[in-house]
């Protein structure tokens, strides 16, 4: 199993909030990221870096207006970018010229994303705005995200398998000042069987940076490790690759 602590890759948004206010998120964790105004404060202590950002109420990160500036810092310094781009209605060619690696959420429901988001995407509409794009894509899947709930996580798996060999598993974490922090993660038995079908379909089953700590995460990876070929943990001093694990995508293209 590849450790891997996230700490190497720096969150960039391209927003100040997130108006969408999701019921998983409410715009807590954009909080914690730096703006794009300060991105050139941290080059040096960090080459990658996750480019993401608030969604507008229809789901569009607005990274257009940055391309140039992240062309010129990328060119200047050989920095790693990889793109978290919401749920685009076409495919963000812009980004193209500055992307390394790709990163999107993928629903097969279209009402557990409308439920979530406010925003409504067929599964298809989803693809089309990310498939036709060259740059190297990697797939997320957040189990219970829906307050708990298993939905549509095993549907999902196996439309993305028909497309990718790399799934990156993340697991809800009710948190504080969201409507969902009441919520309990999904229970650890059917997170196993999600974790037991992905590694039948995909190549590389990741455990994501965002799931619970403490004893449920020691629990979970009792039960998953044998399904588990990457594991993101922010915590360990010991570790295999840091930074984002999408990046690790990279690596793979340059040994084959």
């Amino acid at each position: 199993m590849i450790i891997v602590n996230p700490s190497g890759t720096l969150p960039i948004s391209v927003t100040n909030s997130c108006p969408m206010n999701c019921k998983h998120c409410g715009g807590v964790y954009i909080k914690s990221m730096v703006h794009i105004s300060n991105i050139e404060k941290y080059i040096g202590k960090y080459n990658s870096f996750l480019i993401s950002g608030g969604m507008t109420k229809d789901g569009i990160i607005p990274f257009k207006q940055y391309i140039p500036k992240l062309y010129d810092l990328k060119e200047k310094y050989n920095l790693i970018y990889n793109f978290h781009i919401g749920f685009p209605k076409n495919p963000p060619y812009e980004i193209e010229k500055v992307a390394d690696v790709v990163s999107f959420d993928f629903f097969s429901d279209k009402e557990v994303l409308q439920e979530i988001y406010g925003i409504t995407r067929t599964p298809n509409e989803i693809l089309n705005s990310v498939l036709p794009l060259k740059t190297p894509k990697v797939p997320h899947v957040t189990i219970g995200i829906l307050c708990g709930k298993i939905t549509h996580e095993l549907s999902s798996i196996k439309i993305l398998s028909q497309y990718f060999d790399t799934i990156v598993l993340n697991i809800l974490i009710p948190t504080r000042k969201t409507v969902f922090e009441k919520c309990s993660p999904p229970k650890i038995d059917e997170v196993k069987d999600i974790f037991k079908e992905a590694s039948k379909r995909f190549k590389s089953v990741i455990l994501g940076c965002m799931h619970p700590h403490g004893k449920y995460r020691e629990k979970l990876l009792k039960n998953i490790s044998n399904y588990l070929d990457v594991f993101v943990n922010s915590a360990s001093k010991e570790f295999d690759f840091k930074g984002c694990c999408s990046l690790l995508t990279l690596n793979k293209e340059k040994e084959e």
